[in-house]
């Protein structure tokens, strides 16, 4: 094995379907590239970087393994730098801002129907995400949790069709992740319920207490939280 890729990143690997033609926006050291091609059989990996500066990095490690044959270094900003002819099935952003991936997914239009898959995994405002994809014709048939470090990642893989969302709470959550029961399900959504706690407690004690217009929000969170986390645990 050329590299072992951590968590995060390894969940993300777990989505690419072996031989794929893949696309990774933002490659950083492109340990994700490296693990495909040797792992995953994938014939052609296209390592993007916004510059030359932060694409050193990735051409020092692919340089390293001669690989260049395999994996393309190119600079450009995000999906605008591939090409129909670059014949990608796979499209791969991962490590960014919600807010960031939403842009990148705008900005490329029309590109994004030539894709058979977007593997996307937002750093935070995952439930932006989730919206921009249903909005404009994707639906996200797997989804997958990552502990790394203590940190909960959220990995969304997304095709086009049509995604349907019962609940407002289930942007954030993730409708596929509660449908599938990911083995990290309960330890994430206990997570996500202590944090929203310790923000109640922390508002009760400032000086308006419940008469800040955060508390009720934070407090119908909690118990939408709360009773997803059960209906899950009745379902173990």
């Amino acid at each position: 094995m050329l590299v072992r890729l951590r968590p995060r990143l390894a969940q993300v690997a777990s989505l690419v379907s072996d031989g794929s033609v893949v696309a990774d926006i933002g490659t950083d050291h492109a340990h994700l590239p490296l693990y495909l091609v040797e792992e995953k059989a994938c014939s052609r990996v296209i390592a993007v970087e916004r510059s030359f500066l932060s694409s050193r990095l990735a051409r020092e490690t692919v340089d390293f393994f001669d690989l260049n044959h395999k994996i393309e270094i190119r600079i450009g900003d995000g999906l605008l730098s591939l090409d129909k002819e670059d014949g990608v099935d796979v499209v791969v952003i991962a490590g960014l801002g919600g807010k960031t991936i939403c842009r990148l997914l705008q900005a490329a239009g029309g590109r994004l129907q030539q894709y058979k898959r977007l593997i996307l995994q937002p750093m935070r405002d995952t439930f932006l995400v989730r919206r921009w994809l249903a909005a404009n014709g994707f639906c996200f048939p797997q989804e997958k949790l990552a502990l790394e470090k203590g940190y909960f990642y959220e990995i969304i893989a997304a095709e086009k069709g049509r995604q349907n969302i019962n609940e407002p709470i289930f942007w954030e959550l993730g409708p596929t992740l509660l449908q599938n029961g990911d083995p990290l399900l309960i330890p994430w959504l206990e997570h996500k319920l202590k944090c929203c706690d310790q923000i109640l407690k922390g508002l009760l004690c400032s000086r308006k207490g419940k008469d800040d217009p955060r508390w009720r929000y934070f407090h119908l969170r909690y118990n939408s939280l709360k009773g997803v986390l059960n209906d899950v645990c009745r379902r173990e």
